[in-house]
């Protein structure tokens, strides 16, 4: 028996894809952990913007970390309704927001490719169904939770490649607390992505009526994990 979510009062799946209908801007910020070490800050947002919505993410080094780079990687994506899903259009990605992007792909569903452009070189590739990227992975949380799905594969993509990637899903999982969050237990939603061929993997911890994680971590065994807080 899977627990009640207030989350499913607000996302009501009518279809095996969340639609664009449903879909609710939001901005969050967090802050970045590398082991102990608070080294960023990070800005999420999913806005809409004529017929499409746009996820972006921006960075900015903290602390000491400040100093040692100037860079300010952002990764943003748009997403556009195609046959009644939302389906990845762009993504682009940088070092510095004011910038041209230095890896832009485009997903050409006509012809049935992926055009990846990094500096002056473009690799073509073939564009596989149910296809993911960083920001849209987050679409799958709530259909799961519709479905009832402890486990599904889809294709992601990262880095200009396609690469086939497993969810986990759990719910009313215990989240420890943690100084850097607050000082009691709390129950959320916790979706595991893991990636063939990779020990590293992603943990994303959701709670509230949001498609912004309120954790995600970056565990890659033998070295210490990254983590972002939301920042209520």
């Amino acid at each position: 028996m899977w627990p009640k979510s207030s989350f499913l009062l607000f996302w009501i799946l009518f279809s095996p894809v969340l639609l664009a209908a449903e879909l609710a801007p939001f901005d969050a910020e967090y802050k970045v952990f590398r082991g102990n070490s608070y080294i960023a800050d990070s800005q999420m947002s999913l806005k809409k913007k004529q017929g499409e919505w746009v996820w972006r993410m921006d960075t900015e080094a903290r602390g000491l970390y400040k100093w040692l780079t100037r860079k300010k990687p952002f990764i943003e994506t748009r997403l556009q309704p195609i046959d009644g899903e939302l389906k990845l259009l762009l993504e682009n990605s940088g070092d510095y927001p004011d910038k041209p992007a230095t890896h832009s792909s485009w997903f050409d569903y006509r012809d049935q490719r992926i055009y990846s452009m990094k500096g002056t070189k473009i690799k073509k590739m073939k564009l596989p169904k149910n296809i993911y990227n960083l920001h849209s992975i987050h679409l799958l949380y709530p259909q799961m939770l519709e479905q009832q799905q402890n486990e599904k594969t889809v294709n992601f993509f990262k880095s200009g490649n396609v690469n086939k990637s497993t969810l986990n899903l759990q719910t009313g999982v215990r989240l420890k607390s943690d100084k850097k969050f607050g000082k009691e237990d709390i129950r959320v939603d916790k979706m595991t992505q893991k990636f063939a061929g990779e020990k590293k993997y992603f943990i994303y911890y959701y709670q509230g009526d949001t498609l912004a994680p309120l954790k995600i971590e970056q565990v890659n065994p033998g070295k210490d994990s990254s983590v972002m807080w939301r920042q209520d």
